[in-house]
């Protein structure tokens, strides 16, 4: 049954879930919500820090999008940041396209210098107390958990995770044994939204440069980078299509006190459509290197590792307005 929570409802029951997550019981994840193989589309998880900037609320929309159109099957999103109302506003986001049970993995340890939001917290009024919520019928536990959960009933090499945020779930996915086993074996693409040289936020921030650093170096598959995105603003029709209702909308509303009809860069949402899409839409660079500020640097390989940027980003924008104004099914 769907209910509405005020936010201080909000912020206990959140924090009552990320407590238990840190218990005994955080590395068995808790029952249910067992994909199946037999997934419609591209079988893919979401990696995102979502609190700063709303193209991650974007890039969830546009995924969501591509599911109803079956392209994709979203497993599961996992939170790389700290914020408290994280969890709730990714749940509030998939409840909206009435898929509320899908399992949310969380970062249960410290960021130093933790982000803000201008779009989801209480006192910017994002209204997450009257936002549809299921219940948390849904895993909310330690993202190792639930990774390891949900690539388990996977078929191999059929999994797409996106990272549009820090590395700091996946360097801690891989430095457990079984789930370096399990991206190895089931993990097609690895997908990431970061500077190739000097990035100056999602590989660096928090001081986890050096966690960047191991994810890159030890990812056993394909890992190719996308950082493009700047200049591609998509977000401007969702108050003329969507309901008021519709949490991506709001939360572009809400964006540094914005107003409607107003778009927002979009990083994220170029990285999730290069995963989905491929070359249909972008060209893939595998002759190359990459740097980070800490002065590791890796050579690209057929394959293995690599960049990718839109062919036309006008095609690349328009495809993302159309898919994150879709109306839930």
């Amino acid at each position: 049954m769907k209910v509405k929570k005020n936010v201080m409802t909000v912020i206990i029951l959140t924090a009552f879930l990320l407590c238990m997550s840190c218990g005994d019981n955080a590395s068995q994840p808790p029952k249910a919500i067992d994909p199946s193989n037999e997934v419609a589309g591209i079988p893919v998880i979401y990696e995102t820090d979502m609190t700063l900037d709303v193209d991650d609320v974007g890039a969830l929309g546009v995924l969501h999008g591509l599911q109803t159109e079956g392209k994709v099957t979203l497993l599961g999103v996992c939170y790389n940041e700290v914020h408290p109302l994280g969890p709730d506003v990714i749940d509030a986001i998939n409840t909206y396209y009435n898929r509320g049970t899908i399992p949310i993995g969380i970062y249960r340890k410290e960021l130093p210098d933790p982000d803000p939001s201008d779009y989801f917290s209480s006192e910017h009024n994002f209204d997450v107390d009257n936002m549809l919520h299921d219940g948390f019928d849904n895993i909310v536990a330690d993202a190792v958990a639930v990774y390891k959960h949900l690539l388990k009933s996977q078929a191999d090499s059929s999994v797409v995770i996106i990272s549009v945020g820090f590395l700091n779930n996946l360097h801690d996915l891989l430095k457990d044994p079984e789930g370096f086993e399990l991206v190895k074996s089931k993990v097609k693409l690895l997908a990431i939204m970061g500077g190739l040289h000097n990035d100056g936020f999602n590989l660096v921030r928090h001081g986890l440069v050096d966690q960047s650093q191991y994810v890159i170096e030890n990812w056993p598959g394909t890992l190719v980078t996308t950082h493009v995105g700047g200049d591609m603003i998509t977000g401007e029709t969702l108050t003329r299509t969507t309901p008021t209702t519709n949490p991506v909308r709001r939360a572009f509303e809400l964006e540094w006190h914005q107003g409607p009809n107003i778009g927002r860069s979009s990083w994220d949402e170029v990285t999730v459509l290069y995963a989905v899409y491929g070359t249909k839409y972008y060209n893939e660079e595998w002759d190359g290197d990459g740097s980070l500020r800490n002065g590791y640097t890796w050579k690209f390989s057929k394959g293995y590792r690599g960049y990718a940027e839109p062919k036309n980003d006008k095609d690349v924008e328009n495809e993302i307005e159309r898919l994150m104004t879709l109306l839930p099914e």
